[in-house]
């Protein structure tokens, strides 16, 4: 048994050990281990634990923690024993590590070669003595015992300083680094430092600490130190032996293209540079390729280790290597770490040397690793972010993301040639997008092009189309190039609920996901996730769309084929019931927000209730309309893959609730061919379910799309099938919206049904009792009347159906109401009117969020000015029109804008 208190006050037993706990146990076995084999009277023992102010108790606490080191603690290696006025420790004195060292010390004094008594007794210290244990014995205890051991590491210096000068260097150099103002210590510093050859440091050290003497004390140096000098000046600056020059860079790469901005940065850099960026990114490459540009201001030579496989709390293994490149011979390294990092930092001083270390796994890894001598870089490569470097070593951090479109093809053009490439342009692109513009996807691809010089590239092009959840196209034999095996060296460092989350994101539609619905996914509250999302980011798998995890509009995104290897990881690793519950969730999340968003943005639409969400789903809630048409702009982008895996999940109710709570955003924005691939999915899904309603709402929604497309047959087919269904259910305002619907395509196809679907719609809506809707109806019959010629009627109809709107705060239908309204007096004649009314019901459009029906309205307001003579108004309106269109991407805009050309120039026309 060892009891150990050079360090942390630990028990060593058969080379383990354990540490001493609680601390109040620790201080009093240190306490009576301090002198072990005497009695320590009661009071002293309670001094040393509590210090001055003992509390009342404290005597049956001591007893209660002697009970415990005999019982707990020692157990039958030794005893604590009562005797007269206090207690002993009855151990052997060679069983505590202090009187080891003190021993060891005596015996070193009368010894004749006093170096291994001296370097055992050293060996024996593993830090701070008696470290973390509070109170004023303990710290006045470790202030001794650290001058103690600063008179052995003296002794034994001066005892090695003729044989092993660097040992002593390496030494001696913390030592001096705690004692600034000891004379002794600097004066055995510089002769290790003269008997090494480098005198010029050791002249340096001198004038350091004289002006450290000055400055603090206000003294000259004394005889110690003055001797040392005189001989110093005595010797001369004699020339240091030559030292090797490292090369320790690997070769370069040929075939490096573009990251100006990045090499830029990386020449202002700091002592201390990070690359961080996700897998595969090219962060080596880059480090590497500027090393190579730079290597001649680095004169002292290039050291580099690749860290990849080593522990990521330790690098200090590299340090032996580092040390034999720099000349100290393997027998002269010292063995403690401490002493290590002393050597490397003091061969460093003076010289310009470039340190590269590659795939950092964390900061502490590093650590002992940093060049931080005047004129050396320390460059780090790493998969995960190192923010604490800027913080500790004052490192620059630069985060690599995948290459522009450019430079991705200037590096598959390096690889196998731009004939090759501008043979099939279209493939080469697609090439590019499937590697999703990461450099090592790039590489393997185009060295396999290389390999296969007779495959088209539409071949290669094809192949890599599975590459969306199958990373198989980028495997290699190789394990240096095989995107699994380099995804996988970040995936293996995340704690497992980090590693939980990722997999759960392999199943992400979108391309990216708002905090909520990773929460969902996760089934984590909010603030956990944020928590695991911040791990992801600092390893570089995902993407943030804002500036911060924490923020609550965070967007967390994937790279497609870190998606790929996600969705690879969670089947290899999550059972089917895991993942379908998962995707429950996220499908829950979208139902339930949707169905927010749609209250929020469209009040007066009629309900559907969905089913109860999962546990573990967290909802949008949101703080008004234009909130939730932010939303709706971002999460509609995924909804056809969404509909889609829902339906083949068999999650019926959730496909076609999707569609719905999606529909009336959509339908006001387009893209319309999108919107009939997404109710075309949700209405075989509402069959499957045999559910009449929804149904009827998915033929609605094909019916909308298709009257916007010129779909007219279809269109009518489909609200023809709708009205049907609903006849059965009951339900008048469902039917009274699909009348109002079926007015357009009609007109074009059964034409003089029009003012009959619009009368009809308004009966059912009267028997409904929507008020809202009747105004519709109201307008809309309006509208078909002035289509006829009943001008009187049809100005009574809508003037009356705005003023009904306005009272109802319908804004959405107020501004069809004034269109209408606008309409009927342009044919009335009265143009100057109309235009005040089609600018007002722009106008509603507009604080609607509503482009469509504002561009028809535009495109009306232009007619108008037209007639009226006034070309430059009816320009404004029509390119205003354009405009609507362009956001929508509606080909529309063309047409718009040419009436705008022949307008402005009758030659065109």
């Amino acid at each position: 048994m060892m009891i150990r208190l050079l360090g942390p006050v630990e028990l060593e037993r058969a080379d383990q050990t354990r540490p001493v706990r609680p601390p109040q146990a620790a201080l009093a076995l240190a306490a009576l281990a301090w002198e072990a084999g005497r009695v320590v009277p009661v009071e002293t023992l309670l001094a040393r634990i509590w210090g001055e102010r003992i509390p009342s108790g404290a005597r049956n606490t001591l007893y209660t923690l002697i009970t415990h080191l005999r019982r707990d603690v020692l157990g039958d290696d030794g005893d604590v024993l009562h005797r007269t006025g206090g207690y002993l420790l009855d151990v052997d004195e060679s069983a505590v590590d202090l009187a080891r060292f003190r021993h060891l010390a005596e015996r070193a004094a009368a010894a004749e070669d006093p170096g291994p008594p001296l370097s055992e007794a050293l060996a024996l210290w593993r830090g701070d003595p008696l470290t973390g244990l509070p109170g004023e014995w303990a710290e006045r205890a470790r202030r001794r015992l650290c001058d103690e051991r600063k008179e052995i590491v003296l002794r034994w210096a001066r005892t090695v300083t003729a044989g092993d000068p660097a040992a002593a260097v390496a030494a001696l150099s913390p030592l001096a680094e705690d004692y600034p103002l000891d004379e002794l210590v600097a004066a055995a510093l510089i002769e290790a430092l003269h008997a090494w050859g480098r005198t010029a440091e050791a002249l340096a050290c001198f004038a350091g600490v004289r002006r450290t003497l000055a400055e603090e004390l206000g003294v000259e140096p004394g005889t110690a130190l003055r001797r040392v000098h005189r001989m110093l000046l005595r010797d001369g600056e004699t020339a240091e032996p030559e030292r090797p020059v490292p090369a320790q860079l690997p070769g370069h790469l040929e075939c490096f293209v573009g990251r100006k901005a990045e090499l830029d940065r990386l020449a202002a850099t700091a002592a201390v540079c990070v690359i961080s960026g996700p897998p595969g990114v090219g962060k080596s490459s880059l480090a590497l390729h500027w090393a190579h540009q730079h290597r001649d201001d680095f004169p002292g030579g290039q050291l580099h280790a690749h860290l990849g496989t080593l522990d990521p709390a330790d690098g200090s293994a590299v340090l032996p290597r580092f040390l034999g490149a720099l000349g100290v011979a393997e027998t002269r390294i010292p063995s403690g770490v401490e002493a290590q990092v002393g050597l490397y930092r003091s061969l460093l001083a003076g010289r310009r040397v470039l340190v590269m270390l590659d795939d950092a796994r964390g900061a502490d890894q590093v650590a002992p690793l940093l060049a931080t001598a005047p004129g050396c870089l320390t460059m780090i490569t790493s998969r995960t972010e190192l923010p604490s470097l800027s913080v500790t070593a004052g490192a620059s951090l630069l985060h690599l993301d995948v290459l522009s479109g450019q430079d991705a093809h200037r590096l598959l053009a390096a690889r196998v040639g731009e004939t090759r490439l501008a043979a099939d342009p279209e493939a080469a692109e697609l090439i590019i997008d499937r590697c999703g513009r990461l450099p090592l996807a790039l590489s393997i691809v185009a060295a396999r092009m290389v390999r296969r010089a007779d495959l088209p590239l539409a071949g290669i092009a094809a192949d890599l189309e599975r590459a969306e959840t199958d990373l198989e196209p980028f495997a290699d034999t190789d394990p240096a190039i095989d995107l699994r095996v380099v995804f996988g060296r970040s995936y293996r460092d995340l704690p497992d609920e980090a590693a939980r989350l990722f997999r759960r994101l392999g199943r992400q539609a979108g391309p990216d996901l708002p905090l909520r619905a990773v929460a969902s996914l996760a089934a984590l509250p909010v603030e956990r996730t944020r928590k695991l999302i911040d791990h992801l980011d600092r390893a570089n798998l995902v993407e943030l769309s804002s500036l911060s995890a924490l923020s609550p509009h965070s967007r967390l995104g994937l790279h497609d084929l870190l998606r790929a290897y996600a969705a690879e990881q969670a089947r290899a690793t999550d059972s089917r019931t895991v993942r379908r519950a998962a995707t429950r969730r996220l499908l829950d999340y979208y139902v339930h927000s949707a169905c927010a968003a749609s209250a929020a943005c469209y009040p007066h639409r009629e309900r559907v209730k969905p089913d109860r969400r999962a546990r573990g789903v967290t909802v949008e809630r949101f703080a008004g309309r234009a909130e939730a048409l932010r939303w709706y702009a971002a999460e509609s982008v995924a909804l056809p893959a969404m509909v889609a895996e829902a339906a083949e999940a068999g999650l019926d109710r959730h496909a076609w609730h999707l569609a719905w709570g999606f529909a009336e955003f959509m339908q006001r924005t387009g893209p319309w061919e999108e919107i009939l691939r997404v109710q075309a999915v949700a209405l075989d899904a509402a069959t499957r379910l045999g559910d009449r309603v929804a149904q009827a709402c998915c033929h609605s929604g094909l019916a909308r799309a298709g009257a916007k497309l010129g779909h007219d047959q279809e269109a009518v087919a489909h609200f023809d099938r709708a009205i049907e269904l609903h006849r059965d259910l009951d339900e008048p305002v469902l039917e009274a919206h699909l009348h109002l619907g079926l007015t357009v395509p009609v007109s074009r196809v059964r034409p003089g049904e029009e003012l009959g679907h619009a009368l009809r719609a308004l009966e059912l809506f009267q028997q409904g009792g929507d008020a809202i809707g009747e105004a519709r109806a109201l307008n809309n019959a309006g509208w078909w009347r002035a289509q006829i010629g009943e001008y009187g009627q049809a100005l009574a109809d809508c003037t009356h159906a705005q003023r009904l709107l306005a009272d109802l705060g319908y804004a959405q239908g107020e501004g069809h109401a004034w269109d209408s309204i606008a309409y009927v007096l342009d044919a009335m004649g009265d143009h100057a009117r109309a235009v005040t009314c089609y600018e007002r019901a722009a106008e509603l459009f507009k604080e609607c969020g509503d482009p469509y029906p504002a561009a028809e309205t535009l495109v009306r307001l232009g007619r108008t000015h037209a007639a009226a003579g006034n070309t430059a108004a009816a320009l404004d309106a029509w390119e205003r029109a354009a405009q609507c269109y362009d956001a929508l991407g509606d080909t529309k805009a063309q047409a718009v804008r040419a009436r705008r050309a022949a307008l402005s120039d009758p030659a065109q026309g």
